[in-house]
């Protein structure tokens, strides 16, 4: 496949990942089969736009997002998206385990 298939296909799986999604369930989301959507993420397939579109919006992301292959601009992105999604724990746990967390990230921070 070509060089925007390749990219694609990693931009995928990379927003994937960071969704902490497995193929199955962003193949299910998307209406496709997980086996298809690994073709697509290994750009062992070219999708259709239509599939490219259903990708997209269960990434919860534009299409012309998930074709901006900017590095400096994914870094932000990806620091960004794991920010908000320590966040959404953070606010779904009681006060004493936000507290306990807190903990936790302090000794992460220290070892970096």
């Amino acid at each position: 496949m070509n060089d925007t298939g390749t990219l694609l296909g990693k931009e995928i799986r990379r927003l994937r990942q960071l969704r902490g999604m497995s193929q199955e369930e962003l193949a299910y989301l998307a209406g496709i089969s997980a086996p298809h959507l690994g073709q697509i993420e290994r750009a062992q397939k070219n999708p259709t736009v239509e599939t490219i579109s259903h990708i997209a919006a269960s990434l919860n992301v534009t299409l012309s997002e998930l074709f901006s292959f900017d590095t400096a601009a994914d870094s932000y992105a990806d620091s960004n998206l794991i920010i908000n999604k320590i966040n959404a724990y953070l606010k779904s746990m009681s006060e004493a385990q936000q507290r306990d967390a807190l903990k936790i990230i302090k000794i992460l921070a220290k070892k970096a």
